[in-house]
């Protein structure tokens, strides 16, 4: 590939409203949800522009005028020009590839650890394939000959002390599957690769029902308006989905080297490398993580995003 790629994962921290539009089911504005497998994701453009926002509020915030220019290139370089403020034949691709997020993690209520993050085969493959796809060398490690075939109605999970039995999730009641205390234990090292906090509640659910809470377990909240006399207005009433906080995904940043007419100005160029390291420094700082406005409805407090570097 001509990009360098880092990994992202990206932790809801308020509710998370990426929507497609109206729909004509029961929910009036749903979350936006891949084809193939119904999984609620983040498009890329979504994350792309609020990572170009943010960079311009830091670019504002610099009160010296040759900082603030040093950082509006860098701004430049790393997303291009918009075309209403630069001449046709100036304009040029931005060498940041931000790719869609997509999703890891789920928390669901449970009843012995109030809540529990459940993934499946399924997504746990999709990951592996996507590291190995862009270089990275963060895996899951977990292979598919180790993670097989999940009943319905099993799970797996590390634990300690006596056997785990059964849990509820939701209305659902699993059974501990035996003899794959390996397997649990390779799940409980990834995910506290993913998050510290994540390992001891990392649940391994069968693609069937991973499948059934991330479509049927999300936020649903009802809207209205108020006429002036405080009462509901008609037609005014109306359902916005959100992925819960606590959900996590991941995602994939890559650079190219920049694009800009090396002959202009006598201009030395970033290498790719050099671009995708400048970008991770701008955005984190000395900070392990950096939060962003993601999807919707910000105004009422949606979208809160924390975002982690763990890749290149």
């Amino acid at each position: 590939m001509n990009y360098q790629h880092a990994l992202i994962f990206y932790r809801v921290i308020t509710p998370l409203h990426v929507g497609c539009g109206q729909a004509v089911g029961v929910v009036d504005l749903p979350v936006i949800r891949e084809r193939a497998t119904g999984y609620p994701f983040i498009p890329g453009s979504g994350i792309r522009g609020s990572l170009r926002n943010d960079f311009e509020k830091k670019r504002d915030a610099f009160t010296n005028p040759e900082e603030r220019e040093k950082f509006n290139d860098l701004i430049l370089t790393l997303f291009g020009p918009e075309s209403g403020d630069t001449a046709e034949e100036d304009l040029y691709a931005g060498c940041l590839a931000v790719h869609d997020a997509r999703l890891l993690f789920y928390p669901v209520r449970a009843d012995k650890q109030v809540f529990l993050w459940i993934t499946c085969p399924l997504a746990l493959q999709r990951f592996n394939r996507d590291a190995a796809a862009f270089g990275i060398k963060t895996g899951s490690g977990l292979t598919d000959g180790d993670m097989g075939s999940l009943a319905g109605d099993e799970f797996h999970k590390q634990y300690l002390g006596p056997a785990l039995g059964a849990i509820h999730l939701e209305e659902f009641r699993l059974e501990h599957a035996a003899g794959k205390d390996t397997l649990a234990g390779k799940l409980a090292e990834f995910a506290e690769t993913v998050a510290p906090d994540l390992k001891n509640r990392a649940v391994l659910v069968s693609d069937r029902n991973f499948y059934h809470f991330v479509n049927y377990a999300t936020m649903l909240v009802q809207h209205n308006t108020l006429t002036s006399a405080k009462t509901v207005k008609e037609g005014a009433l109306f359902s916005v989905e959100s992925l819960p906080p606590e959900t996590i995904l991941y995602g994939m940043i890559g650079a190219a080297d920049q694009r800009k007419d090396a002959g202009k100005n006598g201009v030395t160029l970033l290498a790719k490398k050099d671009v995708l390291t400048e970008f991770k420094q701008s955005l984190l700082g000395k900070n392990a993580a950096a939060y962003l406005h993601l999807g919707g409805k910000e105004s009422t407090g949606l979208g809160v995003t924390e975002l982690r570097w763990v890749g290149n």
